[in-house]
């Protein structure tokens, strides 16, 4: 069972099956950050490698990781947005494939290996910090609002070092920044290719725009898209955009009727345990009981399932049994007693 500090929560974020764990007293993960990982998850194939920089709660990169296979390496700075990440990758099962980092994104070429990622999304802070300017008294929100720790030339910096030849960044931004953008973008080998802007209502300036950029191509073929909108006039969003707040009643049917595939945990006589992965709990552990299910537990029966997790893909499935069997034992009673199983 995860634990909540004080002020925390837990929401739900597109699907019933994502979990967020967030501070009613800080910034809770906003549009800007699901238009971000809308765009980036639509170019993320299964094998892929993505960085999030400036990942807060990682709210980003679990809305990604629901709809592939990738692996994915994020960065967060504040102490508390980087426990709620590493807690809310837990809630979700991720824990195998999404790792957290607290550092400064300055610093990633030091722990995540270079010219190595296909995608890096990043949600950084919007707004300088000018001579005498007065920033929020709170320092969490003025961390995440203002380049106090980090500023946009560095960040894009990074971004490009961490990019594999052709590799591709998102970043959400403000479209007054879209000129230093696009200067300190071609200063680091990177080129812009598309422009999405939003727009409130349509008529008005847009206050929003996510850029794509490619790492060392040529750097003509820019396309400015046509301007999302993002509120109808009653202040609801449209349907496009509610398409990516929340899982349509249609792709929620088509996903509940995809074949489940289960990890899970077996307690044995001996006291222990053995991962594995199957399409039928039930079956599987009659099949251990009865000495034709492993050689492992054939000659530890009877054994007694004590954990399983659901998943909608068997590549899934079998990659969190892989992840489990390769901790240590220690490692293991953790893990299962965070989840609440008896042993």
């Amino acid at each position: 069972m995860v634990e909540l500090a004080k002020n925390e929560r837990i929401d739900y974020m597109y699907s019933d099956d994502l979990k967020i764990i967030q501070d009613k007293t800080a910034f809770s993960f906003s549009l800007d950050t699901l238009l971000l990982a809308s765009a980036a998850k639509d170019v993320i194939h299964d094998r892929y490698k993505v960085a999030d920089l400036c990942a807060g709660n990682c709210a980003a990169t679990i809305y990604m990781a629901y709809f592939n296979r990738a692996k994915y390496d994020a960065i967060e700075i504040q102490d508390e947005a980087a426990s709620q990440a590493r807690r809310s990758v837990a809630l979700n099962n991720m824990e195998n494939r999404i790792t957290v980092y607290q550092d400064n994104v300055r610093n990633a070429p030091q722990f995540l290996r270079k010219d190595s990622y296909d995608v890096v999304v990043v949600n950084p802070p919007y707004f300088k910090v000018p001579k005498g300017h007065e920033v929020n008294p709170d320092r969490k929100k003025a961390i995440a609002r203002h380049e106090i720790l980090i500023n946009l030339e560095e960040i894009i910096e990074v971004a490009s070092g961490l990019l594999k030849m052709k590799g591709k960044m998102f970043m959400v931004h403000r479209p007054e920044r879209l000129g230093e953008i696009a200067y300190y973008c071609m200063k680091h080998d990177l080129s812009i290719k598309v422009v999405q802007p939003f727009v409130s209502h349509r008529g008005e300036d847009s206050n929003l725009v996510i850029v794509e950029a490619v790492k060392h191509t040529a750097s003509d073929g820019l396309v400015l898209k046509d301007a999302i909108e993002v509120h109808a006039k009653n202040g609801d969003f449209l349907p496009r955009i509610q398409r990516i707040i929340r899982e349509t009643p249609e792709d929620r049917k088509r996903h509940e009727q995809k074949e489940k595939y289960y990890f899970y945990v077996l307690l044995c006589r001996d006291g222990s345990f053995y991962g594995g992965f199957t399409n039928d709990l039930a079956h599987r552990l009659k099949m251990h009981n009865s000495g034709k299910g492993a050689k492992y537990t054939k000659a530890r029966r009877p054994v007694k399932m004590i954990y399983h997790e659901e998943f909608d893909d068997k590549s899934l499935a079998l990659k969190r049994e892989y992840w489990f069997k390769h901790h240590t034992r220690k490692w293991k009673e953790s893990f299962l007693r965070k989840h609440s199983a008896h042993f």
